[in-house]
């Protein structure tokens, strides 16, 4: 026999035939639980409203519809209650029974069947295993009250502390917005300089072609008749292939890889000399105005390429202006005392200011106004490299081009430029493009491109010099250990293997006498302030190749 428990739990009994209902009442009772026999279905709902462990029906009280009270009880249970029921079954077998058997597991959920006669252990066992669950109920039912009181409490705590809360809030989320606008200006950063990296190479290899280009249409120009139309041809591929090589300026202004003639430069008498260019650039419907402190320092710039710079703002200002405008040009030093999270290092600067009254940007629009070929103008409308070439410009000069805008609102550039630190300008020569005699020479030309050296080669043969050709840096390194007495050697820099610096850097060591020519379409190479070579941009023309060599042999051959 089962042990009774301390706990006196009570047991509802429904077997409305015969003297069940008190046999299985007294086995019930030797458990230690207490059991209360009910006559009717409607008694044990009744009971139920009380505190009720276990419900012990006969099968036949719930045939027909008397089970239909129990299933709404069933259905109104508090969550915490899943009450258990005991249906002592008979020998009825068939797809009917077994239906309503089912039927009664869809309506009281929790249901156990025991098939009579029932061995006084299983009886006893089931029921005492459904009044422990049904404790276990009540303990969690017990749990939750007293969780009422501690969410209630709690509440008051929380309540107390809401306005600390708010005040630590709003702190965080003014902590969060300026963090977001750090990340967001150094993703912008991070994607404009992905950017001016893809560029850049691709004006590389564009220089390149265009080195062929040029290349053969000067020595082709040589060898045409007096026929003007073959002239005329040619000077449009001439034209062409010119455009094509400003474009790639462009480009490698936006990559920060442009050849600068940095110098200090008034950039107040720069604007004003500039003026009347841009009075006839905009054009009658647009008022050109000019503020500038008295004072102005000196800012270290390529004057040249600002004064595109300016040119390119001022025009794209008045396409913004459809029907007319204002153009405010405004010159101002500006002290910037800790790093800008823009790109604005720590420094004195001039900031020149080009303000329109015209359609403005939205968000999208001015996020990407400065990628390469980006345009609001239109097919065939402008190349949308204006603007690319201004924020290169500003960031290898050291500064930084900011853009504010906003749609009817009309748009400001403002182009950061550091003042110079010295008033001196810097030494150089005047670039000559007349073609200066330099006798025969023997040139000793390195690069790996075919092409290139094919047109470069002629270029060099036609001028009257002897060349030697080398396809590697390797390679012009055995010629000359082999005893090539060159009187100067032409490299291009962006080579596999060995570059063109690294070739200059060991001729200069083992040949200290030998002339050098770098020819490439980069400025800014790395190593190149270790070996002090003479340049030569690409794309250039037979005029400016002599020049140089000119330059570097004005008595022909120097040996070494």
């Amino acid at each position: 026999m089962v042990g009774a428990e301390t706990r006196k739990g009570v047991v509802l009994v429904l077997m409305p035939v015969g003297r069940d209902a008190a046999t299985v009442a007294g086995l019930i009772e030797r458990t230690g639980l207490r059991a209360v026999i009910c006559h009717t279905v409607r008694d044990v709902v009744d009971h139920l409203e009380r505190i009720v462990d276990v419900v012990l029906v006969a099968e036949e009280a719930l045939y027909g519809s008397n089970a239909n009270d129990l299933k709404d009880w069933v259905d109104c249970q508090p969550q915490w209650s899943d009450q258990p029921f005991i249906v002592l079954t008979n020998h009825n077998e068939g797809p009917k029974f077994a239906a309503f058997r089912r039927e009664l597991v869809l309506r009281l959920r929790n249901v156990n069947f025991l098939e009579r006669p029932l061995q006084t252990i299983t009886l006893q066992a089931t029921v005492i295993s459904a009044e422990r669950a049904r404790s276990r109920q009540y303990e969690t039912r017990a749990y939750l009250e007293a969780q009422r009181g501690v969410a209630v409490e709690l509440e008051r705590l929380v309540a107390e502390r809401t306005a600390e809360l708010e005040q630590a809030n709003t702190k965080l989320r003014e902590e969060i917005a300026g963090r977001e606008r750090a990340q967001a200006a150094l993703l912008q950063a991070q994607k404009i300089e992905a950017l001016g990296q893809l560029v850049g190479g691709v004006a590389h290899d564009f220089n390149n072609l265009l080195m062929a280009v040029i290349g053969n249409l000067d020595l082709l120009s040589k060898k045409l008749g007096e026929d003007a139309r073959l002239h005329r041809l040619l000077d449009g591929a001439m034209e062409g292939a010119r455009r094509g090589a400003t474009l790639t300026q462009r480009l490698l202004a936006f990559a920060r890889k442009q050849e600068l003639k940095a110098q200090a430069t008034d950039v107040r008498s720069l604007v004003e000399n500039m003026i009347g260019l841009i009075d006839r650039s905009v054009g009658p419907m647009v008022r050109i105005e000019l503020r500038a402190e008295d004072k102005m320092p000196v800012v270290d710039v390529d004057p040249n390429q600002l004064e595109m710079a300016l040119l390119n703002l001022a025009v794209n200002a008045r396409d913004a202006m459809i029907t007319g405008g204002v153009l405010t040009i405004e010159l101002s030093e500006q002290i910037v005392e800790v790093y800008d999270q823009l790109g604005v290092q720590p420094g004195r600067y001039v900031v020149l200011s080009v303000q329109d009254t015209g359609e403005g940007m939205d968000t999208e629009t001015l996020a990407r106004a400065v990628e390469p070929f980006f345009s609001t103008k239109g097919v065939g409308k402008g190349t949308g490299l204006g603007l690319s070439m201004v924020f290169g410009l500003a960031q290898q000069s050291g500064g930084a081009l900011r853009l504010e805008s906003a749609p009817s609102s009309g748009t400001t550039a403002r182009l950061w430029l550091p003042v110079a630190t010295e008033t001196t300008l810097p030494s150089g020569r005047t670039p000559n493009l007349e073609t200066k005699a330099s006798g025969r020479a023997r040139i000793l030309f390195v690069d790996d491109d075919l092409l290139i050296a094919g047109s470069t080669v002629d270029l060099l043969e036609d001028l009257g010099h002897q060349v030697i050709e080398a396809h590697s840096a390797i390679e012009a390194l055995r010629l000359l250990e082999s005893g090539l007495a060159a009187d100067l050697l032409i490299t291009d820099h962006a080579m596999p293997g060995m570059t063109g610096i690294e070739l200059a850097r060991e001729v200069r060591r083992q040949y200290p006498r030998l002339p050098i020519l770098l020819a490439t379409g980069f400025a800014e190479l790395e190593g190149s302030e270790l070996v002090d070579v003479a340049r030569l941009a690409k794309p250039y023309t037979q005029a400016q190749l002599a020049t140089e060599i000119a330059h570097l042999l004005p008595h022909g051959r120097n040996g070494f």
